[in-house]
């Protein structure tokens, strides 16, 4: 007589699962597709595109991009500069980001780089203050800082216009 039969081992539903959770995933963060990488408004992408650490040599468009952002921030439309000047070293240090951004992509254009100049000094000030208060137990003059701000605001104006 033969032994009795051992009973199938039953389908793994867990493991299917799994490679089809991973299937999917893989899908999701686009290592299935393979249409071109999408290259953002104001950006190239031919030869000549930038790489690397000096990501901020880009075209005009890409700087007026920049300085839309700049516009819209608190720092810079807030009335009462009093009120906001604690929170702004980070706005400071991306309006000098911007201006960067644009004496890159038009050096050439002395409005520009009057004001790239007008907006470096006026960041270099800000910052030499201390302004931006990171430093544990350090004083700072508010009303110098106050005055720094509002010398930056202006100076991310004369930008406004000269890439306007």
């Amino acid at each position: 007589m033969p032994p009795p039969a051992t009973p199938a081992a039953p389908a793994r539903p867990l493991g299917r699962a799994v490679v089809g959770l991973a299937l999917l995933a893989a899908l999701a963060t686009g290592c299935g597709d393979s249409s071109p990488a999408q290259i953002p408004p104001g950006q190239s992408s031919g030869p000549g595109a930038v790489q690397g650490p000096a990501v901020e040599a880009r075209s005009p468009d890409a700087a007026r991009s920049k300085l839309r952002l700049a516009l819209a921030d608190p720092c810079y439309t807030s009335p009462d500069p009093r009120a906001v000047w604690p929170r702004c070293g980070r706005w400071v240090e991306e309006s000098a980001s911007v201006a960067r951004t644009a004496g890159n992509a038009l050096p050439d254009d002395p409005a520009v780089t009057t004001a790239v100049a007008a907006i470096t000094s006026a960041r270099d000030t800000y910052v030499g203050r201390g302004c931006p208060a990171t430093a544990p137990g350090g004083t700072v003059d508010v009303g110098a800082c106050i005055g720094s701000l509002v010398t930056v605001r202006t100076a991310v104006e004369g930008l406004r216009a000269a890439l306007a």
